[in-house]
């Protein structure tokens, strides 16, 4: 039935789409939770129901946590949030591609700013403490000193959240990635660890268009410092390759600016997740993200260094109920291959 009702959503302008279906969620007609001990991951002094997690981009103003918690996700992950309210670049700026269950998107990080954010989250903590909840934060677009942004979304978000994201590999936001430079990364994380001082876990977000000499200079800092508690594997992708396999109808929205997600990220994010696990030697925790539409795909990421997972796009193609699917499946999956915990299986791949 939802597939049949996402082929109708491909003829509506897919910004009204998501906001149909973030109203459809406030109605709260899901709570469906997938149970299986094999399936419990202990991180950050947390332990997370099981390792599956919305990613940011599908809440960016915190309007549904209960909602999608209810889903059965083992933790979500909100925003991306800014200091001030942000309209973000001019429509149109998201484009389905059907053909690859992908999308294209440019909405340089579009929300209602840090102050209903912020307000949003705190209402739901009344209701619920149980719930691991993540914020993603990033700098306004015309924002110069991108320190200040971080440091006040900081300081206004350490007491609602579980973790803190720094999304520095946003294609969408000029000069974002150019943060992923070590020394720039460094001194934005060694500014914000002060005024932390290990109240929560700090990630940081990559891009999976990263040089390698970023790559091993953001891997340095999280193995040799105290800066970096995890990694976030990865961002959407402004390469278009792995698009040329198949005929597409619209075949002009490969052209369009923005970053790629969905199942043609899955390759090349699974790639820099491989390097990352390797270059840090297991010893940071991995979030694998990009691609992911089934428990093979779960499986894939998680034997290749992710101690979690998050989705995204596979709901808009699939429907909420994919979120039981995938975890149902990879719990077979986890059993098949002789796993008694998926903690065993991280990373087995490349040991």
């Amino acid at each position: 039935m939802y597939k049949y009702l996402s082929s109708l959503s491909n003829l509506i302008y897919p910004e009204l789409s998501h906001s149909l279906f973030l109203n459809f969620l406030k109605l709260g007609l899901i709570n469906k939770k997938f149970q299986n001990k094999n399936l419990t991951v202990r991180l950050w002094n947390k332990t997370f129901s099981n390792p599956l997690g919305l990613a940011a981009g599908f809440d960016k103003n915190a309007e549904v946590i209960t909602e999608t918690t209810n889903l059965g996700f083992g933790f979500v992950e909100v925003g991306t949030v800014t200091l001030n309210k942000q309209n973000g670049n001019a429509k149109p700026r998201v484009f389905k591609i059907p053909e690859h269950q992908a999308v294209i998107q440019r909405l340089g990080f579009n929300n209602h700013g840090i102050s209903e954010f912020s307000k949003n989250v705190s209402n739901f903590r009344k209701k619920s403490s149980k719930s691991i909840v993540g914020i993603n934060i990033g700098k306004n677009k015309e924002t110069v000193d991108y320190k200040n942004d971080y440091l006040n979304l900081l300081n206004k978000c350490k007491k609602l959240a579980d973790y803190i994201v720094v999304n520095i590999s946003s294609p969408n936001t000029p000069g974002l990635r150019d943060i992923q430079k070590k020394d720039k990364l460094f001194s934005l994380l060694n500014t914000l660890s002060k005024a932390n001082q290990k109240t929560l876990p700090i990630l940081v977000k990559i891009s999976p268009d990263i040089s390698n000499s970023n790559l091993e200079g953001i891997c340095e800092i999280a193995v040799n410092t105290n800066l970096i508690d995890g990694l976030i594997l990865t961002n959407t992708t402004i390469s278009r390759d792995s698009l040329k396999n198949k005929q597409i109808r619209n075949s002009w929205k490969i052209s369009e600016d923005g970053g790629l997600s969905g199942p043609p990220l899955f390759n090349l994010s699974n790639e820099i997740l491989k390097k990352t696990y390797k270059i840090t030697r297991g010893k940071v925790p991995l979030i694998g993200v990009g691609g992911i539409s089934s428990g093979k795909d779960a499986f894939e990421k998680i034997s290749l260094g992710a101690s979690l997972i998050q989705i995204y796009t596979c709901l808009i193609y699939k429907g909420p109920y994919v979120v039981f699917q995938i975890l149902e499946e990879l719990s077979f999956l986890l059993k098949k291959h002789g796993f008694k915990n998926i903690n065993d299986a991280v990373g087995y791949k490349l040991k």
